[in-house]
């Protein structure tokens, strides 16, 4: 079914495309730098709040873990708007260069980083002796995407990648009813997360073995990446829209985070543990996700309307979108190393120990993040940077030329969701 319909989405695109058609390639757009850059600032955050503290038992951190989830489905949303941005109107769009290009910058960087992380817990729980022996961890790290907590979203990220010309397919095809493809595909949407919080697989089936690995596969994300695609076909009246409405977009924002958080406490008073109550794939949540990113989109827009007017926060914006593949990859590596001791969610790492709470969270995450800037500078400048990072390697030494090129370079949507 995804070789016929990839086909025809091939077929489809020597048409003309008629319907708000988005201008690829005539210009960046900064708003995406800035997106870019402050979801993984949070995704940090959400990694290091959950780490330095009781992560399963905590009311407050989960609460504020919950509300962080919004991150992923920000990404999604990007991944959408990026990849429809750069290929909806493009008449010579083919699905197997499509899948040549953009894999390849996912799914070396997904095999590199799922072994090191891979080596690192093992190493970490048992010690050196014990790689040979978990292998079996290994593959089973690299067929969910478990590998590193985080490495889920490449692993989903690639099942996009393979279905975009049907995504494609989709979009284009319904030109005209792109209001109506969200409202099925959000009914659909709400229907899977339903089916995951309410049902289970026959006991003792592969389907129940496997039911807590939705999370890693593109099933419960659909949504967000539809909803990507229609924004950037429709960029110019969206951008117009959030311009125009942002106190909507505020009480809309605050509203549905109060409804998230009583169904999350009503969860945890009718017995369901905090970790449980605030899973990230719960139907009630969904609401303040999908206004968290319209609410930060917004804010990307006004500050890309304004941006003549900050030259310097430009450049961190540019740098960290440039960078931002790579601090991803590594910034959970550096988490773990300032959390040891902390091997599991019952022992308290170094800075746990001494400096208590908010302390602990609020100094590893800036050490995080200053520690990850610096291993990302080294990732980009490494012999094999295009398989570690995504993106071409920067030289050491660099001359007007390469400084120019890769100014250049930083002007362009991050890879791996660039058009």
């Amino acid at each position: 079914m995804t070789s016929t319909l990839a086909d025809a989405a091939h077929r489809q695109a020597t048409a003309p495309v008629a319907e708000s058609a988005p201008r690829a390639r005539r210009g960046h757009l900064h708003q995406l730098d800035f997106l870019r850059g402050s979801t993984f600032l949070l995704v940090i955050f959400c990694h290091v709040l959950t780490n330095t503290n009781a992560s399963d038992t905590s009311f407050a951190t989960n609460a504020l873990g919950m509300w962080g989830h919004f991150t992923r489905n920000a990404f999604f949303f990007l991944t959408g708007f990026v990849l429809m941005f750069g290929n909806y109107d493009k008449a010579d769009f083919a699905s197997i260069r499509f899948w040549r290009r953009r894999l390849k910058l996912v799914a070396i960087p997904y095999l590199i980083w799922s072994v090191v992380y891979w080596a690192f817990s093992v190493v970490a729980a048992s010690g050196w002796s014990q790689l040979p022996f978990s292998l079996d961890s290994l593959w089973s790290g690299l067929a969910w995407g478990t590998a590193g907590f985080h490495l889920y979203f490449l692993f989903v990220i690639m099942q996009f990648y393979v279905l975009f010309p049907v995504i494609l397919w989709i979009v284009r095809a319904t030109r005209g009813h792109h209001l109506a493809l969200l409202v099925v595909s959000g009914a659909v949407q709400l229907a899977i997360l339903w089916s995951l919080n309410h049902l289970s697989a026959p006991e003792g089936s592969w389907l129940y073995v496997n039911w807590w690995h939705a999370y890693s596969t593109f099933i419960p994300y659909q949504f967000f990446v539809f909803l990507g695609g229609v924004a950037a076909v429709h960029r110019d009246r969206v951008d117009a829209w959030v311009r125009a409405h942002g106190w909507w977009i505020v009480v809309g924002l605050v509203a549905s985070a109060v409804f998230a958080y009583v169904t999350y406490t009503q969860r945890v008073d009718s017995g369901q543990t905090p970790v449980d109550a605030g899973f990230a794939l719960n139907p009630t949540l969904q609401p303040f996700i999908f206004f968290a990113i319209t609410a930060l989109y917004s804010v990307a827009v006004r500050w890309s309307d304004r941006r003549d007017r900050t030259p310097r926060f430009n450049r961190v914006v540019a740098y960290a979108s440039n960078r931002s593949f790579a601090i991803f990859l590594a910034h959970v590596l550096v988490l773990q190393l300032l959390i040891l001791p902390r091997i599991d969610v019952t022992s308290k790492g170094w800075f746990e120990q001494h400096l208590g709470v908010p302390w602990a969270t609020i100094v590893v995450y800036v050490l995080t993040v200053a520690i990850t800037l610096v291993v990302a500078e080294v990732l980009r400048r490494a012999p094999f940077a295009l398989y570690l990072t995504g993106r071409p390697r920067i030289p050491f030494r660099r001359d007007r030329a390469s400084a120019t090129s890769e100014r250049k370079g930083t002007e362009r949507a991050l890879e791996p969701t660039r058009g």
